[in-house]
């Protein structure tokens, strides 16, 4: 009898996406047809388990998009009181998360600093994202380059009330260089999001995919 995580999710009443994270982080890079995959009683055992800690987790039933969802609205509250002043702290790492499921392969150790993970394939991708919302200026730019040892880069852009995706783009390393401009003031190169937009190859497909 086939097992999937769709399975899995139904009986501990929960997210499929949830599913999917546990297996994830347990297994590495999952495969495309995931949600037709034959569960093994492991796995299945290692999802109950884990979601079952949930006591002590009162969030755990939700999805990553649900989660990042309200704490985007948490923010825009807070931001409202003048409480803080920021609303990206989890965004460098929730693109890293998703670029992994696109690209396969492993994220790079911490000390790595031109690169964010290393593809299936080989590549060396540097991922660069950022949030979107009603007062983004059109001149709006990606964190700062300040090297190009990598060979693509993968720019996601976000809505800032929600970290659903918008678009994806990649860059060569050239592209990039050629395209943004240097700033003294941060010691390295900005790349416009209206110029990657224009100039990058469209992804926004395969991130979608792994989000839907």
């Amino acid at each position: 009898m086939v097992t999937t995580p769709n399975d899995v999710a139904k009986r501990l009443d929960v997210s499929p996406k949830r599913v999917r994270e546990v297996l994830r982080a347990h297994s590495g890079s999952l495969p495309p047809d995931v949600s037709r995959w034959n569960l093994t009683d492991e796995q299945i055992g290692l999802v109950t388990q884990e979601l079952a800690k949930s006591a002590d987790r009162p969030l755990a039933g939700f999805s990553t998009a649900d989660l990042l969802g309200r704490y985007a609205a948490i923010l825009a509250e807070l931001r409202a009181r003048d409480v803080v002043r920021t609303g990206n702290a989890p965004l460098g790492d929730y693109a890293e998360y998703v670029a992994l499921d696109v690209y396969g392969g492993q994220l790079a150790p911490n000390s790595a600093k031109s690169y964010d993970l290393t593809a299936s394939d080989g590549r060396r991708v540097q991922v660069k994202a950022r949030t979107v919302g009603p007062g983004t200026s059109p001149s709006a730019v990606f964190s700062v380059f300040r090297s190009f040892d990598f060979d693509v880069a993968s720019l996601l852009v976000l809505d800032a009330s929600s970290y659903g995706l918008l678009w994806a783009r990649e860059m060569t390393p050239q592209q990039v260089e050629a395209s943004s401009r240097w700033s003294p003031h941060v010691n390295g190169h900005l790349l416009r999001m209206l110029t990657a937009e224009r100039d990058g190859i469209d992804v926004t497909p395969a991130y979608a995919a792994v989000l839907a």
